[in-house]
């Protein structure tokens, strides 16, 4: 008997080319689309809107396996939604993608296609898993290890990523050959539940009552304290950020701090905004912690090159990494994923960083 694979479909080519590879490999494939959003008109990408749900019927069916759409607004809500929401109004940087695939796709979506008797869950993810350790993907372009790091050895034997050794174009030309609707689909690069990356009207929209701080205006200060003028509010902005201050003239400024005590946004030049070292906590290891000291790479953003870094134990639930050159952008709320070459082997949310500047 064929062993069964439940694959989660976006309704975008990536999922649907990793349904397809898994059927064709001779896997009992079954479908699914999450849900995400209770308003779905609101949602794309990989929130289930109605459109993406019927793309991802349609290519099952050209496929030939069976499709179900699953109901998880309220867990993404919870989970996701929420959290992200608290971040900013907190004065951090979230990654919802992370907490999406630790507590749905490979949380909830896991649990249940075990309860359904599927031995694998296929994504369309670009990332590799060779022997129970999770690498980075082929195609570097598009390798989303970053947001995988959560993985631990029991979700590592279940999990598989068909397109880890694909590149983009690679992928597009196998959905031409095999007919499927979403060949020429594009994709979006935004969050999929804040249209338009409009993070301010969205805040605004669905921030608590009570929490009108986040988006009082205060006075902008360089590392001095001299006054630069004002923010719209701290929930607008994010550590390392250089557009959208409202400072006119002079050299490029950036984001050094984001001081919500005293509604103070702190700036300061280029030279100011590097870090060389951050606290990581809320800690995930993919295969138990590893020895620490050098010979580590920290990834401090999804579009970041991993930097050269070490690791050293704070305690049992935070670490200090110290970096070998210092990096623009450390910024708290963030994930930091730490790798040995290839091999993720695990990371966490940075809770402070230290401006090189100041060590």
């Amino acid at each position: 008997m064929a062993a069964k694979a439940v694959v989660a479909m976006s309704g975008g080519v990536d999922s649907s080319v990793a349904a397809a590879v898994m059927a064709r490999e001779g896997f009992e494939t079954v479908g699914v689309t999450l849900k995400l959003l209770g308003r779905a008109e609101t949602g794309f990408g990989c929130c289930g809107s109605p459109a993406d749900i019927e793309d991802a019927k349609r290519v099952c069916e050209q496929i030939g396996i069976p499709h179900y759409t699953l109901d998880m607004a309220q867990l993404f809500e919870d989970a996701v939604v929420r959290p992200f929401i608290d971040s900013y109004l907190h004065a951090r940087t979230p990654n919802p993608c992370v907490e999406c695939n630790r507590s749905v796709k490979f949380g909830a979506l896991l649990g249940l296609a075990e309860a359904w008797g599927a031995q694998i869950l296929a994504t369309g993810h670009y990332a590799r898993v060779f022997e129970g350790k999770l690498y980075r993907a082929a195609d570097r372009d598009k390798d989303q290890s970053y947001f995988l790091y959560s993985l631990g050895p029991r979700e590592l034997s279940r999990v598989r990523f068909p397109l880890g050794e694909l590149s983009k174009a690679q992928v597009r030309v196998l959905a031409r050959a095999l007919g499927l609707k979403t060949a020429d689909k594009p994709e979006s690069q935004e969050i999929c539940f804040v249209p338009r990356k409009d993070y301010r009207s969205f805040l605004t929209a669905r921030a608590p009552e009570g929490t009108v701080a986040a988006f009082t205006p205060g006075p902008i200060r360089d590392s001095a304290g001299r006054a630069l003028g004002s923010h719209r509010g701290l929930a607008s902005y994010t550590v390392g950020q250089r557009k959208g201050l409202g400072l006119a003239g002079g050299e490029p400024l950036y984001v050094l701090d984001i001081d919500a005590p005293t509604n103070t946004l702190v700036v300061g030049r280029d030279e100011e905004a590097r870090f060389s070292s951050f606290v990581a906590g809320g800690l995930s290891w993919t295969a138990g912690a590893p020895s620490h000291g050098r010979g580590f790479l920290a990834r401090i953003r999804h579009r970041h090159e991993p930097a050269p870094a070490s690791i050293e134990s704070l305690s049992e639930k935070e670490v200090l990494i110290r970096l070998e050159q210092p990096q623009r952008a450390v910024t708290p709320g963030q994930a930091a994923v730490f790798y040995r070459g290839d091999e993720v082997i695990g990371g966490g949310t940075i809770l402070k960083s230290h401006r090189h500047s100041e060590a």
